[in-house]
């Protein structure tokens, strides 16, 4: 009896190492997402004994069909140590025009399908809303700007103030702590630490962006 348990034991230790041989060799792909802005780079390695070409997808949660790649051709190729040759092909796609969320692109050549899932977290922006004067912690009069940001957490946030003259009279940078919140900030009214003057009241020019996102102006009255 114990004899005929070994014997079973042993056949299914076998043939579990031949199930973990098996999809080991069909597992002989690599694949990697990168974030840019927008832009979502998908890279997909695959191995084969022969070069191949792929066929390709975008979908959303949905399981929609958003782009499509008939005959993608691979970047490179090259031979591995298992003498398999590898071909390595990037998929740029341009989010932009896409909702933030869950997407996957599903890759097909003739030996296997492939699917990479990934999370688009929408556009980074930061908009300028408005500007008003107000009192500080310390009671002392401010004016202070209100922006609205998006996709922004963890990313700096730089607003440059100009003059009537377009000459640079203050500079500010920030680390945003959030991504979809309503983001402020104050100004005394002061050129720099070491100024004599204060800037006289009148129109002036902000500047503001947020790495990742084209800088944008807006026109806003100093009133301290």
């Amino acid at each position: 009896m114990d004899r005929a348990r070994k014997i079973t034991a042993l056949c299914l230790s076998a043939v579990f190492l031949v199930t973990l041989t098996v999809y080991a060799a069909s597992k002989s792909y690599f694949t990697k997402v990168r974030y840019n802005g927008t832009v979502v780079n998908v890279q997909v390695t695959e191995g084969n004994y022969v070069k191949a070409s792929q066929s390709a997808y975008l979908k959303d949660s949905k399981n929609k069909v958003l782009l499509r790649w008939k005959d993608h051709k691979p970047a490179k190729a090259y031979r591995g140590k298992d003498s398999k040759i590898y071909s390595y092909f990037p998929y740029s796609i341009n989010m932009y025009r896409y909702k933030p969320g869950k997407y996957k692109l599903v890759t097909s050549s003739f030996s296997r399908n492939i699917t990479v899932p990934f999370t688009y977290a929408g556009r980074t922006s930061l908009q300028y809303r408005s500007s008003k004067v107000v009192r500080n912690n310390n009671g002392d009069l401010v004016q202070r700007f209100y922006f609205r940001r998006s996709n922004a957490k963890g990313k700096m946030i730089h607003a440059q103030i100009y003059n009537s003259k377009n000459q640079l009279v203050r500079s500010f940078k920030f680390k945003s702590g959030a991504s979809n919140q309503l983001f402020t900030f104050n100004w005394n009214g002061w050129p720099g630490k070491n100024a004599v003057n204060r800037c006289p009241r009148g129109v002036y020019t902000v500047k503001y962006w947020v790495d990742g996102a084209s800088p944008k102006t807006a026109k806003f009255r100093l009133a301290i």
